[in-house]
């Protein structure tokens, strides 16, 4: 009986270190944002700063969102009338973390390598294809520079960069630059939360670039 009695306490100590475990604080709200350490407990108003448990609740009104910066660094959305668990929330960062250093780093080799004919091949190659006498019609003065919108991008200036990416894109849709502007914007649209944009841009890296060694890096589907 002592052994068993001595199990429970051990096993309620470390339910209650496990509880106890911050992983987190809130970095910013809008509106208001209740929050809860346990299941068990009820929700209060929550205030910049503040510790997130592991085991806790966030919960936001009509109108309002917060944000949580985790023990690593990292930040997660809530949006508007949600009520998450920590555990989960948390859980949703970390697969968010992995791919999205995994497509970072495809990045990095892709700007490495050499523009090649295989970079530029995807389902819509033929119908880039034109016979000579109209190649003239095909031809675009290069406007967008993939460097500035990295260089942007690298700022934390999305703003600056979306549109010079899209450019980049527009005027050599087939191109390694095009492929390499749709992971940019991939990342850009993850953080941003516009899953619209996101979709939209995973779609056409797949379909333009079937071939690309970014596409086993994506987020998964929403």
């Amino acid at each position: 009986m002592k052994k068993l009695g001595l199990f429970v306490l051990m096993v309620g100590l470390l339910a209650s270190i496990t509880a106890a475990e911050v992983v987190g604080k809130i970095r910013f709200q809008i509106g208001e944002v209740q929050y809860r350490e346990t299941q068990n407990q009820s929700y209060k108003l929550t205030t910049l700063g503040i510790s997130i448990h592991k085991e806790g609740y966030l919960k936001t009104g009509p109108g309002s969102s917060v944000e949580v910066q985790w023990n690593n660094g990292s930040v997660s959305k809530v949006e508007s009338n949600t009520q998450i668990a920590i555990s989960k929330l948390l859980a949703d960062a970390s697969v968010s973390a992995n791919w999205n250093s995994k497509l970072k780093d495809r990045i990095k080799n892709l700007q490495t390598q050499k523009r090649s004919a295989s970079s530029e091949a995807g389902i819509r190659r033929e119908e880039a294809e034109v016979k000579k006498e109209s190649q003239l019609f095909w031809y675009q003065d290069t406007i967008y520079d993939l460097q500035e919108a990295i260089d942007y991008y690298e700022q934390n200036d999305f703003a600056k960069a979306i549109p010079v990416f899209e450019g980049v894109i527009q005027q050599g849709p087939l191109k390694k630059e095009a492929e390499l502007s749709h992971a940019y914007l991939i990342l850009i649209y993850e953080v941003q939360g516009n899953k619209l944009k996101l979709k939209k841009h995973i779609e056409l890296l797949k379909a333009d670039f079937p071939n690309s060694s970014t596409l086993d890096s994506l987020p998964p589907e929403q």
